[in-house]
């Protein structure tokens, strides 16, 4: 999909090097998967690009979910915080 007239557009790049890409405007919210292109190394490596247009509460509830999965991932690792004394 390419970035529709009047469109704000946010990418974000995966550590896969796949991508999330988000179009808006106040009348529309799409949200597209992208899955990284083969090259010759990996041909057989699948890859796709798919849109979905979303409601401002199901936009909302994705991201609650997103929020509260990322959350307690984050709280089990524990991951440790620098020392603010040094």
């Amino acid at each position: 999909m390419s970035t529709p007239k009047g469109m704000r557009t946010r990418t974000i790049s995966l550590a896969s090097g796949d991508q999330v890409q988000m179009y808006s405007n106040p009348e529309h919210i799409y949200l597209q998967l992208r899955r990284l292109v083969p090259t010759e190394q990996d041909i057989l490596l699948p890859s796709f690009k798919v849109a979905v247009e979303l409601s401002p509460l199901e936009a909302l509830r994705l991201a609650s979910e997103l929020l509260q999965l990322a959350s307690a991932r984050l709280i089990s690792s524990k991951p440790s915080l620098p020392d603010a004394s040094l």
